[in-house]
């Protein structure tokens, strides 16, 4: 019995590390980005479940690598609001959404590029996404 409560505070304990570390890092990316509050808001619980099933559909062929073999590939189409993924960094920000316009994305690059260098932009819809790679290579595609 001792055991089991042990562990379960253990557990406890490094969930509320992750949500410190978690929030340490949106405090940084609000001080990084100019006007975060004006242009950008963080996922709520129910936008990060929609954005994480989303994720758990692309083929992904080891982490940050998308498999385009079982994807049509598209033209670069208009977007209004996305999300933004850190799909490599440290463990956190690999848990924190960012919703904005596409194009005050592409204008902050710079400082998402410097929490993640591929960052994965999954348009409102949750139909259409685009793949920036390390070397700024972009790749739409979508998911039916």
């Amino acid at each position: 019995m001792n055991r089991e409560l042990l562990k379960k505070k253990l557990a406890e304990n490094k969930r509320r590390l992750k949500e410190i570390r978690i929030n340490d890092i949106k405090s940084e990316i609000i001080a990084s980005v100019e006007n975060f509050s004006e242009k950008y808001r963080f996922a709520d619980k129910n936008e990060i479940r929609r954005i994480e099933i989303f994720m758990d559909r692309l083929p992904f062929s080891m982490p940050a690598k998308i498999n385009f073999s079982s994807l049509t590939k598209s033209d670069i189409t208009e977007h209004n609001n996305v999300w933004p993924c850190f799909l490599n960094g440290r463990e956190e920000i690999l848990s924190i959404y960012i919703h904005g316009n596409y194009k005050d994305i592409l204008n902050d690059y710079d400082i998402w590029f410097w929490l993640s260098a591929y960052l994965l932009i999954i348009d409102e819809d949750f139909f259409r996404f685009i793949l920036v790679d390390d070397n700024f290579n972009i790749t739409e595609s979508y998911i039916n």
